[in-house]
C-alpha cells in the first residue's frame, strides 16, 4: 500500500506508519487511544488496520503478546506518559519469553521537551523517561526526532523484533510528526526478513551432536520455548520418530507437543511430570537441550546434575549456551537449523524412546491426589480432568500465573500445535485473562469461525485482568474463562501453611464472579458440583461468547513439588 492522501508528497508520518504495518500483515492492533497518537489511530483506521480497544494499557501489551505467540507479530499502542508506562508490565513479560511484539507510543511533541507538555515523557526535567524505562524490557528502543526516519525506523524495529532470539520492540513518536509531511515515501514499507546468516548451524557440532546420541544409551531430548513455532516442533517430533527419542519440556514449551504422543513425557520442573522428571534428573546419560533456560522452576530449583559430558545445548543466543549448566557441545544456531542439519543422521541412532518412556510413566506416576472435598468442593484435578475432555484440535488454552497454573502443568494434557500458552518467564498474574482476547483474534484470522479459547485462572490472577472481559464481550470473542476459585491467594497461602504462619495478605473477598461477568456483557455460572462442571463446559463451549465459569474449589490441596530422589 502507498501511503498518499492525494499524492505521496502529502503522506503524514502517521500514513507512512499505518501503511507499512497494513503492509506487513499485522491483522489487528491493541491499544487505547489518547490525545498524541489520535492521528496514528486515524491513519491506521484509513489503512485498513482494525484497533481493538483495551480498557488497560498492560491488558493492550498482554493481548498483542498472545497474538503475536500465534501469529507470529503483535502489535500494542498507548498515548503518551501514564498510558506508555501502563503497558511496562506487559512488555517485560513478552521480553522475558521471547515474544516479537511491537510497542508504538506517542510522545510529546518535539518543541515541547523539557516544558512539561500534556503528557509528556522524556525524561526532561521531571517528566518520566519512557524510553530509558522501556530500555529495560525490549530488545531495542528508539526515538524518533523526525517524520522522514518513521520508515526506516519501522522497517529495523520489525526485523529486530523477528530476528535472532525474538523479542519486543518499542518506537517512542513525538506527536508532532504523526502529523508532519513526508516526503519520498514509497519505498517505506518494512523489510522484516531475519536477517543473513539466522539459518546456519556448525556442521562439525552437529557432527559431534549426532556421535553423542549415537553412543548414549539412554538420550533424552528437553524441548524448551525456542522451538519457537508449530513448525519447528513438527520438525523435532519427526527427529524424535526416526530417532526414537524420549521428549520432554520445559513449561513454556508444553504447547508445541501432543502430550498423548508415545514419545512425549511431558514438562520437566518443580511442578511439572514425575516420569519427565525422573529421566531427566536420573535416567538420562545424555541431554540434547533445544532452546532451554534451565530457570529455577524448570529444574526443580537447580537440582538437576547436568555435567558437560552429559548435556548438548543448544540455542540461537549466546548467552544462554554457558548460562547455569554448560554444555559439552554448545552449539549457536536456531532450533530449527539445527534439527534440519540433524535429521539426516536420526535413522542412526537407537534412543529405545517409546519403550523407555512407557516404562517412565509407568514407574514414576504422578503423584495421586484426593477425592473432592466432603463438603463437596471440588479438587483442582477433577477440573483439569474436565477441561481435559472438552479439547479439540480447534481450541486453545491459555494458563494463567499462580496455583492453578502448577495443577495445569502437571495435569492437563495438551494436544500441541502451539494450542497452549502461558506466560511462563516473567509469571504476570492477569496475562492469560486479558491476553486470550490476542490469542483469539491471531486464531480466528487464521482458523476461521469456530475457534475457541478456554482459559484456567485462579480468582487472584481473574480479578487482575477481568475488566478484559469488556474487551472480549465488544469483540465478540468466543472465550470461555474457567476459575479455580478458591478465595484466596493459593501460593502464598501454601507457603504461610507450610511455615506455620497465619496466612498475611492472601484471603479474596467473596466476590459474585458470576455478577461481575454479566455486567461487562458476557455470561456466567457458578459450579460446585462435577456434573455442574461437565454441564457448564458443554454451554459454555457451545455458546461460543465470552463466558466466566466460577468454580468453587477446595482450598486446601496444594501441588506437591518434585524433590529429586539422591543420585544414583
Amino acid at each position: 500500500m502507498t501511503p498518499t492522501t492525494a499524492s505521496t508528497t502529502t503522506a503524514t508520518g502517521a500514513d507512512v506508519l499505518a501503511c507499512a504495518l497494513a503492509d506487513a500483515g499485522i491483522g489487528c492492533a491493541y491499544g487505547i487511544p489518547g490525545q498524541r497518537i489520535l492521528p496514528f489511530f486515524h491513519a491506521l483506521d484509513q489503512a485498513g488496520v482494525p484497533i481493538v480497544l483495551t480498557r488497560h494499557e498492560q491488558g493492550a501489551a498482554f493481548m498483542a503478546d498472545n497474538h503475536a505467540r500465534i501469529a507470529g507479530l503483535g502489535v500494542c499502542l498507548s498515548t503518551s506518559g501514564p498510558g506508555a508506562i501502563n503497558m511496562l508490565g506487559g512488555l517485560a513479560a513478552a521480553y522475558m519469553d521471547s515474544v516479537p511484539l511491537l510497542a508504538i507510543t506517542a510522545q510529546a511533541a518535539t518543541g515541547e521537551f523539557g516544558h512539561y507538555g500534556i503528557q509528556e515523557g522524556t525524561g526532561l526535567g521531571r517528566t518520566p523517561d519512557i524510553p530509558a524505562m522501556c530500555r529495560s524490557t525490549v530488545k531495542e528502543s528508539w526515538q524518533a526526532t523526525r517524520a522522514a526516519e518513521l520508515g526506516p525506523l519501522l522497517a529495523q524495529a520489525l526485523a529486530v523484533a523477528r530476528s535472532g532470539r525474538p523479542g519486543p520492540v518499542h518506537l517512542d513518536i513525538p506527536s508532532d510528526l504523526f502529523t508532519a509531511p513526508v516526503l519520498d515515501a514509497d519505498g517505506a514499507s518494512p523489510h522484516t526478513g531475519a536477517g543473513s546468516g539466522a539459518d546456519a548451524v556448525d556442521a562439525a557440532l552437529v557432527e559431534a551432536a549426532a556421535d553423542a546420541l549415537r553412543g548414549a544409551k539412554r538420550p533424552l531430548v528437553l524441548a524448551g520455548g525456542g522451538l519457537a513455532d508449530p513448525a519447528t516442533a513438527r520438525l523435532l517430533l519427526d527427529v524424535a520418530e526416526a530417532a526414537d527419542l524420549p521428549v520432554a519440556t520445559s513449561f513454556a514449551a508444553k504447547r508445541f507437543l501432543d502430550e498423548h504422543h508415545q514419545l512425549a513425557l511431558g514438562p520437566v520442573g518443580t511442578y511439572g511430570r514425575a516420569a519427565a522428571n525422573h529421566a531427566l534428573h536420573h535416567e538420562a546419560d545424555l541431554v540434547l537441550a533445544l532452546g532451554v533456560a534451565f530457570s529455577y522452576l524448570t529444574t526443580a530449583g537447580w537440582t538437576a546434575r547436568l555435567p558437560a559430558d552429559r548435556l548438548i545445548r543448544v540455542d540461537i543466543d549466546p548467552r544462554e549456551l554457558a548460562n547455569t549448566y554448560q554444555g559439552g557441545i554448545a552449539v549457536k544456531a536456531t532450533t530449527r537449523a539445527f534439527l534440519t542439519a540433524l535429521r539426516p543422521h536420526a535413522e542412526r541412532v537407537a534412543g529405545h524412546g517409546a519403550r523407555r518412556a512407557d516404562a517412565l510413566r509407568r514407574r514414576h506416576p504422578d503423584p495421586s491426589v484426593p477425592l473432592d472435598a466432603a463438603d463437596g468442593r471440588l479438587h483442582p484435578v477433577t477440573v483439569c480432568e474436565a477441561v481435559n475432555r472438552h479439547l479439540d484440535d480447534r481450541t486453545t488454552v491459555l494458563a494463567d500465573v499462580g496455583q492453578n497454573a502448577y495443577w495445569v502443568e502437571r495435569y492437563l494434557r495438551t494436544r500441541g500445535d502451539n494450542r497452549f500458552l502461558i506466560n511462563a518467564g516473567l509469571g504476570s498474574m492477569g496475562h492469560a485473562v486479558a491476553g486470550a482476547v490476542g490469542a483469539w483474534q491471531a486464531r480466528t484470522a487464521t482458523g476461521g469461525p469456530g475457534e475457541r479459547v478456554v482459559v484456567t485462572t485462579g480468582d487472584g490472577g481473574f480479578l487482575m485482568g477481568a475488566l478484559e472481559i469488556s474487551t472480549a464481550v465488544a469483540e465478540q470473542a468466543a472465550i470461555t474463562w474457567v476459575v479455580f476459585n478458591n478465595g484466596t491467594l493459593g501460593t502464598q497461602q501454601a507457603w504461610f501453611d507450610r511455615e506455620g504462619h497465619r496466612p498475611v495478605a492472601c484471603q479474596l473477598p467473596d466476590t459474585d464472579l458470576v455478577a461481575l461477568a454479566k455486567s461487562l456483557g458476557a455470561n456466567g455460572r457458578r459450579v460446585r458440583t462435577p456434573q455442574q462442571l461437565e454441564d457448564g463446559l458443554d454451554w459454555a463451549l457451545k455458546r461460543a461468547a465470552p463466558t466466566v465459569l466460577d468454580v468453587v474449589i477446595d482450598p486446601t490441596p496444594a501441588p506437591a513439588p518434585y524433590t529429586p530422589e539422591e543420585p544414583r
